[in-house]
């Protein structure tokens, strides 16, 4: 958490209020903000953010059409290098079968170390793009029109295991996962809360159990969505 004035840590000011280590440490000439604010008040207002401002449906569907559009794009300079990347991919294999085959029949590996070693690094970059470019095309199915509808219903569970003392140091770490940063700033006399969530962890809460770790083919996906969107994504921040 940081202050919106000076950009500080927001933290433990006393027992149960948060305030400006900026404004606590070196003065109001260096940070004007001296409001403080209770930890059950941040809690639930945050918690309430994140169940109510969060994915809106209809900012959502804007996001998926900008979404979707992006991926078109993308999808026609992957169909136009693919080929050639195929190509080229099947010569570098070609290349190391037949240093190889030399090396059966008993010439000198060391003469071909580092030409194997250049092609190998070669042929995973090429591997790994190919690799990347098959799996664009199945992330999309992170995203779908009830993706709001469902994360709703995933953190007002996670909200609810919060109140649970056997549940609860579990459920905060699923809950502090959805957030990337939070800010406090006074406005009209009062702390503002402005809450940026973080949309992979959005999304992998979606597609797995409440309290489950996502596999590894989920936050792959998530990340890559993550990328394509760049700072587009608004749903994901807002003020309290």
């Amino acid at each position: 958490m940081n202050c919106g004035e000076c950009g500080a840590s927001f933290a433990k000011s006393g027992t149960h209020r948060f305030g400006c280590q900026g404004s606590a440490k070196k003065g109001p000439t260096y940070c004007g903000n001296r409001l403080t604010i209770r930890q059950d008040e941040l809690d639930a207002r945050i918690l309430a953010g994140l169940t109510s401002e969060m994915m809106k449906d209809d900012v959502l569907a804007a996001f998926l059409d900008e979404y979707e559009a992006e991926m078109r794009r993308l999808d026609a300079t992957t169909a136009s290098t693919r080929p050639e990347r195929e190509v080229e991919l099947a010569e570098v294999e070609g290349a190391i079968a037949t240093i190889k085959t030399a090396i059966l029949k008993g010439i000198d590996a060391s003469l071909f170390v580092a030409e194997l070693k250049q092609l190998e690094t070669r042929r995973q970059a090429l591997a790994t793009e190919l690799a990347e470019q098959h799996a664009d095309a199945n992330v999309g199915a992170l995203l779908h029109p009830d993706l709001s509808q469902t994360y709703r219903k995933k953190v007002a569970r996670l909200t609810d295991a919060y109140e649970e003392e056997a549940l609860k140091a579990q459920a905060f770490e699923r809950i502090r996962a959805l957030i990337e940063q939070v800010t406090l700033t006074p406005e009209d006399g009062v702390l503002a809360v402005h809450l940026r969530g973080d949309l992979v962890s959005m999304l992998e809460l979606c597609a797995c159990g409440d309290m489950q770790n996502a596999p590894e083919e989920v936050s792959s996906g998530a990340l890559q969505i993550k990328m394509v969107a760049g700072t587009g994504f608004e749903p994901v921040t807002f003020r309290l």
